[in-house]
């Protein structure tokens, strides 16, 4: 249909080609007159985003060759422009949405009161993303108080926190909205799974202007885990602008994710480039001394009486990650508050070992050895372990185990003597072998850097 092709052509310029391709040439043409386009939509939500942003364009400028308006007609189900029955009930359905509309209203995500930068355990290898939010929020770590400052926008916006689960992202957001809320700042945290449904939500209840309002009207907008919102592209289209409103206006923004913006999956190009415009702080993962202090300012941030013994067999039993250890100190406060012995004030490890079983289990199920990493590498190359394990130096050998090497470096800790056991190798041959993988990941080789993170993932 001429008319559409001018129209769809017309919201390029306007909308962007991307877009237009995205939302509006999906569409399906099932039959049209000269007075009437029938189109057929993938889901509710594109008949949802086409409600809202193309329905009153469509209105005012889709006319036909004699200047009358050309109706357009949309749904799922394309039999339903045939059915007289069905066109009778989506009319009596839309005039029952007009008589009782959604009800509709934001509400951020509540911070958890113990997340703070007072309870937040700082890496001593990894200081810079807490320093450059200390200097943010005006916090003070030496004497934990904060200094009155105006909050300006950080000399990087936004800020993306990133690195995998358990590295204390969501913490270190939380403490960050905490200390900007004691500036008497206007501060949206949200995790992105809030934010998609304040999207859908909205667009339902017909109230896109009361949620832009909310959001964009805040002084430092806070998204935890956008790589969640990988396919869900009405939330990215409004995402995008939210962004760009907020960041023109010199407002902060801070999210964060579980890879750099590069690695998103399923995130539209457009958005990862403004991810990119600030700065990208990596986390990692607590050493021993990191965990054994996470696990202490924990248990003293709500005066829980856990002494040596038991804060070495929680260390001990829960290794696999700083989220697995937290998840057991919850456990066993929750369990000795709701035991029925009152001599029970101080756990001992036989109460721990007793109560914490069904996590144990669990642990030791997940945790990760070197037989599971270098199963995981061979299985996502083709090869066998005994490939892998072996003395062959073809490339198609020799780039798995650098990779397995490398891994069994950066998830198990291992010395490079005991890696050099495991393979059969000199520590030198395997010093040389982990630092060609972390260069490769430093230039963004896509031969290094897409399996392995890919082997990282399937081993979450």
């Amino acid at each position: 249909m001429e008319a559409w092709e001018h129209f769809l052509t017309q919201q390029e310029t306007e909308l962007g080609v991307d877009t237009v391709h995205k939302w509006l040439r999906s569409l399906r043409i099932v039959r049209f007159d000269a007075g009437n386009l029938y189109l057929r939509a993938n889901d509710s939500f594109h008949v949802l985003w086409f409600e809202e942003h193309i329905r009153k364009k469509v209105l005012s400028t889709l006319v036909n060759n004699n200047n009358r308006r050309i109706k357009v007609h949309l749904a799922l189900d394309e039999t339903l422009f045939t059915s007289k029955k069905s066109a009778t009930k989506i009319v009596k359905l839309k005039e029952q949405e007009a008589v009782s509309p959604l009800k509709f209203s934001i509400h951020f995500d509540i911070l958890d009161p113990l997340c703070t930068f007072e309870n937040y355990v700082i890496s001593k290898e990894n200081p810079l993303p807490h320093r450059l939010l200390f200097q943010l929020t005006g916090y003070q770590p030496e004497n934990k108080t904060y200094i009155p400052q105006q909050i300006l926008p950080a000399a990087f916006n936004p800020i993306y926190i990133c690195g995998p689960s358990g590295t204390g992202k969501t913490h270190l957001l939380m403490a960050t909205a905490h200390a900007l809320k004691k500036q008497g700042l206007s501060v949206a945290y949200v995790r992105a799974e809030t934010f998609t449904e304040h999207v859908v939500t909205a667009i339902r209840a017909g109230e896109m202007s009361l949620f832009r309002h909310s959001y964009r009207n805040a002084d430092v907008l806070i998204i935890d885990d956008v790589h969640l919102f990988g396919k869900k592209w009405a939330t990215q289209e409004e995402l995008f602008h939210t962004f760009n409103t907020l960041h023109l206006a010199g407002k902060q923004i801070i999210v964060s994710a579980n890879c750099n913006p590069g690695e998103l999956q399923f995130i539209e190009p457009r958005m990862v480039s403004r991810f990119e415009w600030g700065i990208a702080l990596p986390l990692r993962l607590a050493d021993d001394n990191e965990r054994a202090l996470l696990l202490q300012t924990k248990a003293e941030a709500i005066h829980y009486p856990l002494n040596g013994k038991v804060a070495e067999f929680l260390l001990e039993a829960f290794s696999s990650s700083p989220k697995a250890l937290c998840r057991a100190l919850e456990a066993l406060i929750l369990r000795t508050h709701l035991s029925n012995d009152p001599k029970q004030g101080t756990p001992t490890i036989a109460f721990a070992q007793q109560h914490l079983s069904d996590l144990i289990m669990e642990e030791q199920k997940n945790l990760l050895t070197t037989e599971k990493i270098v199963r995981h590498v061979s299985e996502y190359f083709g090869i066998r372990t005994e490939d892998i394990l072996g003395k062959g130096q073809s490339r198609e050998y020799v780039l798995p185990r650098q990779i397995a090497m490398y891994i069994c470096r950066l998830k198990l800790k291992l010395p490079f003597a005991k890696i050099g056991e495991l393979f059969g190798k000199d520590h030198s041959t395997v010093m040389s072998s982990v630092k060609l993988i972390q260069k490769g990941l430093d230039v963004h080789d896509d031969i290094v850097n897409s399996p392995l993170q890919i082997i990282l993932k399937h081993m979450r």
